[in-house]
């Protein structure tokens, strides 16, 4: 008897804990900080949210935020078996160019100079801004190393449909993917621009179901896995 697969993968899509850049507010694309103790901290926290939750397979960029990241959810993993972590640098976040490591307000302000607006809401009532954003970024970038859009999305969702595709099976399947906030800003934006992405929190979730070739939305920007593996250590403590 023939057996037939659901093709349902469930996809969790974490942002990496906090680093020492984010919390300095500056530009990290493919330049690398160091997670802070809060950034550890809360990393920890989503992994006993998740912990529950029996995974097939878990991916990460390969930039070190991101395995690090990944590495403290799986520690904290009871249900998975044999877990592996596979990086790939196709999932890393977009490449900035000259803007790499520097403030986030500058670059931005550089941006918005570009598109003339004033504001980010002007920005976005005038353009599709998630593309525009990095189409100027790339535009500015004298170095030449600033990744425009079509650049970002291709490699990123090539990656992403084939995960989907590599763990799909006879069963619902649910897969952990470790990578960066503009990374999953630009995910959503793409499959469903009804959600208007403008913040992803570190450590935060957004699941995607992928289901016979087809991408839906589910949640965006989910910090209950944070919360409820706080309250998991609050317990333990006691």
């Amino acid at each position: 008897m023939e057996v037939k697969m659901s093709n349902k993968v469930i996809l969790y899509l974490m942002r990496h804990g906090q680093t020492i850049l984010n919390r300095a507010e500056r530009t990290q694309g493919w330049c690398d900080g160091v997670l802070t103790k809060e950034g550890i901290e809360i990393a920890s926290s989503v992994g006993l949210g998740l912990s529950d939750i029996r995974f097939k397979a878990v991916y990460c960029s390969d930039l070190g935020r991101a395995v690090k990241t990944a590495r403290i959810v799986m520690k904290e993993n009871k249900a998975s078996d044999n877990l592996q972590l596979e990086e790939l640098e196709s999932l890393r976040e977009v490449h900035f160019g000259k803007y790499e490591g520097e403030l986030e307000k500058i670059m931005l302000g550089d941006i918005l100079t570009y598109l003339n607006v004033s504001s980010i809401k002007e920005a976005e009532e005038k353009y599709d801004f998630q593309k525009e954003y990095c189409n100027s970024c790339a535009a500015l970038d004298e170095t030449s190393e600033a990744e425009d859009y079509d650049t970002v999305i291709k490699r990123v969702m090539k990656s992403i449909e084939g995960i989907c595709i590599e763990n799909s099976s006879e069963r619902v399947e649910n897969v952990l993917i470790v990578v960066h906030g503009g990374i999953i800003r630009l995910i959503i934006d793409y499959l469903d621009k009804s959600f208007n992405v403008r913040k992803m929190d570190n450590s935060s979730i957004s699941k995607v179901i992928y289901e016979n070739g087809n991408f839906k939305v589910e949640s965006i920007n989910d910090n209950s896995y944070s919360q409820k593996g706080k309250a998991m250590k609050i317990a333990m403590s006691l």
